[in-house]
């Protein structure tokens, strides 16, 4: 995999881990049930980590 296919890979998976984020917080927010609003929060947070991360490699690369 040469330098080009791998920023688009990391782009494409922040992509992908911003929209799931994004998701996630909707739900938490909809969601009656306050415990599992809860577990939706924590899956929001662990997806926002990978975001970082994948961010700071692309940072890392340019």
């Amino acid at each position: 995999m040469g330098l080009l296919d791998l920023k688009a890979t990391l782009q494409s998976t922040l992509t992908q881990k911003q929209e799931l984020v994004r998701d996630y917080q909707t739900f938490a927010e909809q969601l009656p049930d306050q415990d599992v609003a809860k577990m939706y929060r924590h899956f929001a947070e662990a997806e926002a980590l990978h975001a970082t991360k994948i961010k700071e490699k692309l940072e890392d690369l340019q």
